[in-house]
């Protein structure tokens, strides 16, 4: 999650490195001149009086000037504040959750099962191991997942396994309380709105269909320069959101599908449409 200690220690790296714009630069041509470490780093930790009189450590870029060296700072600092903004229009419900659409697959799937493990849960979602770890642990700090008690895990807890109980080896999730509550906001008219806003690319891809008319992952991931998996598992957590849902027809007539328009195409993909849910969600938007 970005913060704005985050934000604010950036913009004063960047005030103290212009500020002690003379002293970066000597640092930074007396260390080109020197071996060390910092030759293999490319980095050159100093110490700087702030603007306020209070020390800082700041790392500089050994091949930056002074000013780019704040630059850098800037930029990011203002990228972060975007993002912020951005986090602070979504309602608190929906902020601890990664804005990573496996999250979203990975608390549907918990729901269904009551408690898994992020190996089998990559498996089920057909996603990497690692990524399904890593959110997992991260919707754990932020209170969404709960780990299982160590041992014996019972069969009417865990639906992914088929025996009557599951020895617990690895370490198994649930959805907390506050998860619940999360997929419950979800249902409503409000979560799937936030939804949008929540994933940008997601609404990228609602606009897209609710335009355009059916289209499936592949073109979209071509046509949009995306990753083909990323926007395979955005489609799913969408569809699970009830944003869009899969086109059931086996023929796509030219009066449906404005994208890339035919007589009539016979499907051979999973294709996509906008759902009455997903246009309503987009025009209250930009209401």
């Amino acid at each position: 999650m970005v913060s704005q200690a985050e934000i604010d220690r950036l913009r004063l790296e960047a005030d103290t490195i212009m500020t002690r714009y003379q002293t970066v630069e000597r640092a930074l041509e007396r260390a080109r001149s020197e071996s060390g470490e910092h030759w293999e780093t490319g980095e050159l930790p100093i110490s700087l009086e702030t603007p306020h009189g209070e020390s800082i450590d700041v790392t500089l870029d050994l091949e930056s000037s002074p000013a780019d060296n704040a630059q850098v700072r800037y930029d990011r600092a203002s990228e972060l504040e975007a993002e912020l903004e951005r986090q602070q229009r979504i309602v608190g419900q929906l902020a601890p959750l990664p804005a990573d659409p496996v999250a979203y697959l990975i608390c549907y799937h918990l729901d269904a099962v009551e408690g898994n493990y992020p190996r089998s849960m990559a498996g089920h979602l057909d996603a990497e191991r690692g990524q399904v770890e890593d959110l997992c642990e991260e919707m754990e700090t932020a209170g969404v997942l709960e780990r299982v008690e160590s041992g014996t895990v019972k069969q009417r807890r865990v639906k992914a396994k088929q025996a009557e109980e599951v020895r617990q080896h690895h370490t198994y999730y649930r959805l907390s309380r506050q998860g619940d509550h999360l997929l419950r906001f979800l249902d409503d008219p409000e979560g799937k709105r936030n939804v949008l806003r929540h994933l940008p690319d997601g609404k990228t891809l609602v606009e897209r269909l609710a335009r355009g008319g059916p289209d499936y992952p592949r073109m979209t991931a071509e046509e949009l320069e995306m990753g083909f998996e990323y926007v395979r598992h955005l489609y799913r957590a969408l569809r699970q959101v009830g944003l869009v849902t899969e086109y059931e027809g086996s023929t796509i007539k030219a009066s449906e599908r404005k994208l890339k328009p035919k007589d009539e195409t016979h499907r051979k993909h999973t294709y996509y449409v906008a759902t009455d849910h997903g246009e309503t969600a987009l025009r209250e938007l930009d209401e």
